[in-house]
């Protein structure tokens, strides 16, 4: 799925998947440039194909959000009951 997202979704610009030493769950990392880049990759080929795939042998047990989504976006994500955290203080050096 990765693959498919760096191919098609140039505004992606985090798509990670970190598995504990079982193998039995998985935290998916992803950060966008912006809420239209997260709403792309909503409607965007790897989560239209594969994520169907995948939902049928996982489930979402946490979804957040960091950072300040449009009302479209907000919209689109309240199917999983995310928890959204806004910046409050900080920084990045990259």
């Amino acid at each position: 799925m990765s693959r498919v997202v760096e191919a098609n979704e140039p505004d992606t610009i985090k798509h990670q998947f970190y598995l504990n030493t079982a193998d039995t769950k998985c935290i998916v990392h992803e950060t966008y440039a912006n809420s239209e880049a997260a709403l792309a990759h909503t409607t965007g080929v790897a989560s239209q194909t594969i994520l169907p795939k995948v939902f049928n042998v996982s489930r979402i047990s946490r979804f957040e959000v960091y950072g300040n989504p449009n009302m479209e976006l907000q919209m689109a994500l309240t199917s999983f009951n995310p928890q959204t955290y806004n910046l409050f203080t900080g920084f990045s050096r990259r």
